[in-house]
């Protein structure tokens, strides 16, 4: 049943549809001059890692509650956010505003590209980084065929860099729940949240992964998981895993690798793991990022 609270929020999320565009378009061509586009409640900080020797851009989104209340909010972070953070904060804040999931800060973990020098240079740098952060090991045909100067396998260090600079940075300047975080990450971003699952299992408590990189080094997370399965006869978490279906034969049999991985996990038994896999039909590497986030928080929030 909706409330007025629900009826408020669509009046505004309708004015903001049909209303806005064309009084800012307006207004932008009387002015005769462009103006930057800002996303609204949100900021970004600069935070240097001492672990890996990077200066990361940390954008923050925060609720619309946030400033006119004292409560303390639980927190998602996302992988990717050079190319992510728009897509999944407007996603997160429609849901938020319709009451489909709790009011949350979104803290988005994105690469200072501001020195390079033209875009394709920015990419290609956002690949480079992203492929040493996000894998475990190191991969030199990998390196070879990036023509990358920076490394792959420096997932170590940025989890490092995650649980001991970025968490208290963020805890420190933000009124956060304690252990109340989700992460995401999606291909080689979702490979590195089944690496911190694995490797520490109460940084995040939910996770959110998208056509994760299962091939990497030969499927070495597989051997991983067996590793901690040695050990433990819990995983505390609550872990949704998509892949589109298009993505089987062109992205190195990744519904297969998913498929693969989710089903190991399921036979271990797990005390307290929460588990839901999708296969997205119709879609790719590409196409499938939106749906699986969107899926992802509904399954993680949705009362």
């Amino acid at each position: 049943m909706y409330t007025m609270k629900h009826a408020f929020h669509l009046l505004i999320m309708v004015f903001v549809t049909i209303f806005l565009p064309v009084t800012g378009l307006c207004q932008t061509k009387a002015a005769g001059r462009k103006l930057p586009v800002t996303m609204m409640n949100t900021e970004e900080n600069v935070l240097h890692s001492i672990k890996n020797g990077e200066t990361y851009s940390i954008y923050v989104w925060l609720p619309d509650s946030y400033h006119t209340t004292d409560s303390a909010y639980s927190v998602l972070y996302l992988t990717d956010a050079n190319q992510y953070f728009g897509l999944f904060t407007g996603l997160a804040q429609g849901l938020q505003w319709g009451d489909e999931m709790p009011e949350s800060i979104v803290v988005g973990i994105a690469y200072s590209l501001g020195s390079e020098k033209t875009i394709d240079n920015k990419w290609s740098k956002w690949l480079a980084l992203r492929m040493r952060d996000f894998t475990p090991s190191n991969n030199a045909q990998l390196d070879k065929d990036m023509g990358a100067t920076i490394k792959s396998g420096g997932a170590a260090l940025f989890l490092e860099f995650i649980e001991t600079e970025l968490f208290p940075f963020i805890e420190k300047k933000y009124r956060v729940k304690d252990k109340q975080r989700t992460y995401i990450g999606f291909s080689l971003g979702g490979l590195f949240g089944f690496y911190a699952m694995l490797e520490k299992p109460s940084l995040f408590q939910r996770f959110i992964v998208g056509s994760p990189s299962i091939w990497f080094e030969n499927k070495s997370i597989l051997s991983l998981e067996n590793k901690y399965a040695q050990n433990h006869a819990d995983l505390p978490v609550k872990l949704y895993v998509s892949t589109g279906s298009l993505e089987e034969e062109i992205n190195a049999g990744m519904v297969r690798n998913m498929l693969e991985f989710t089903s190991l996990l399921k036979s271990r038994k797990y005390k307290n793991l929460v588990l839901k896999t999708d296969v997205i039909e119709n879609e790719t590497h590409l196409s499938s990022p939106a749906i699986c986030f969107l899926h992802g928080i509904t399954f993680l929030f949705r009362r």
